[in-house]
């Protein structure tokens, strides 16, 4: 496909820089999918090349209009789904979001373990890991809430 995009580029729809992974490896897999819409592929690599930004496709009524119709046929998919099938579904999707919970956890430790080494080669000594913890990197769900004026 030629030059891609970073994850920095899609920050600008994503809330953090792990949403931006997430969603960068979903346009890739779309992307590379044979089995995905022609239209949705498309959109995926034109935003995968630059030519495209994610909030322009996104406003885009040619893409939007893909991606609804495909919401449909996925809803029209569940509604069909036995009860056994849907309790399935739902554990392999618990098992599947505990898979990549793990993985982020890993990747963000060694993600702020570097930045910490880098700091404290910048500051000229070691510091304390709760030093140098940003707190930036606590998801929100679990930020306290900002105290009010």
């Amino acid at each position: 496909m030629g030059k891609e995009i970073s994850d920095a580029d899609l920050m600008d729809v994503a809330d953090d820089p792990a949403q931006a992974r997430r969603l960068h490896k979903a346009l890739r897999t779309l992307a590379d999918n044979p089995d995905a819409d022609r239209t949705l592929k498309e959109m995926a690599r034109e935003v995968l090349s630059g030519r495209l930004g994610m909030r322009e496709a996104l406003g885009s009524s040619a893409y939007l209009g893909a991606i609804g119709d495909r919401m449909a046929e996925l809803k029209r998919a569940d509604e069909r789904l036995t009860p056994e099938e849907r309790a399935a579904q739902a554990e392999r999707a618990r098992r599947w979001f505990e898979q990549r919970s793990a993985e982020e956890g890993e990747e963000g430790e060694e993600a702020r373990e570097d930045r910490g080494n880098r700091e404290d080669e910048a500051a000229g000594g070691a510091r304390p890991a709760a030093v140098r913890r940003d707190p930036r990197d606590v998801p929100p769900a679990y930020r306290p809430p900002a105290p009010r004026d």
